[in-house]
């Protein structure tokens, strides 16, 4: 997830509190983050709509206060230590992975990109509520970064949730190639990774069956700082260029969706939530008749 703070509330890593809209003082982060981007090409025309952002998440049911406050240091030690730090999720996009959890109730989940493990202990916070057996690992989640890991790791044993995340470092396409040959398909797969990466995992996915076949993927970033649409052809006056870099990776991403999209295996629809969200199902196999 491409993620742009909201100066409106944190500014050098400082939490403000300020006045709820639900009448409650509350101290209070809304990880939307656009320090640095705010007038840039990702937020052009308003894109990210971050004051309704931040109503949709005050007015959904929070996290636990314990995993709230938790996740909330996550994303402050994040900001200090990573210049990347905008690759977190926003706190109601992990909100929106908690409600997929909750409605169908995913056995095994699959993430592939942990980084420093924001979505994670939401998704591993969410599954633990649904399916509270001591020794269920319910989150496999996948990681290249070492560093990231080891944060990742301590937040989630902090909230007394390491037991149920199988951390695997390394590679994403060997660490799926070692889940490929345990042949136990996942309810629930959010791609969140490298976007150069996106085909060669959802194919492998599909094609050694990890996804069980009632079974969703969840792609994100499939919009890719606004550019992917451009990049297709689909113009819209833009004051500021992209870079270089964001173009190259907004027609990677526009490849992929367009794989999905002429893809006979699946049912999807792309939506244009946060940096855009593609949600995939396998099509039901047609039971034909004989006589």
């Amino acid at each position: 997830m491409i993620r742009f703070f909201s100066k409106h509330f944190l500014s050098n890593s400082i939490i403000f509190s300020r006045p709820s809209f639900t009448g409650i003082n509350k101290t209070t982060m809304h990880w939307h983050s656009t320090i640095g981007v705010e007038q840039s090409v990702s937020n052009h025309n308003n894109r990210l709509r971050l004051m309704e952002d931040d109503y949709c998440s005050d007015h959904s049911t929070p996290f636990s206060i314990d995993i709230d406050q938790l996740m909330n240091e996550l994303a402050l030690e994040t900001i200090k230590e990573f210049s990347n730090a905008h690759m977190m999720n926003s706190k109601t996009a992990t909100l929106l992975l908690r409600q997929w959890i909750h409605l169908f109730q995913p056995k095994r989940t699959l993430e592939i990109g942990t980084f420093t493990g924001y979505s994670t202990l939401a998704m591993a916070a969410a599954l633990d509520e649904q399916q509270n057996t001591i020794n269920d690992t319910l989150l496999v989640s996948l990681e290249k970064d070492n560093t990231c890991l080891q944060m990742a790791s301590r937040y989630l044993e902090r909230a007394g949730l390491l037991s149920k995340v199988k951390f695997m470092q390394g590679d994403a396409f060997d660490s799926l190639v070692t889940l490929a040959n345990e042949k136990i398909p996942f309810d629930l797969i959010f791609i969140d990774a490298d976007k150069g990466g996106y085909i060669k995992y959802y194919d492998f996915i599909l094609e050694n069956n990890m996804l069980a076949d009632n079974g969703v993927i969840l792609a994100d970033n499939v919009l890719y700082f606004g550019q992917v649409h451009r990049t297709a052809g689909y113009p819209e006056d833009q004051p500021i260029p992209a870079s270089k870099n964001i173009n190259k990776m907004a027609r990677k991403v526009h490849a992929f969706n367009e794989h999905v999209r002429n893809d006979d295996r699946v049912q999807s629809v792309t939506l244009p939530i946060f940096d855009g969200l593609t949600i995939i199902k396998k099509k039901k196999k047609k039971n034909l008749l004989t006589n």
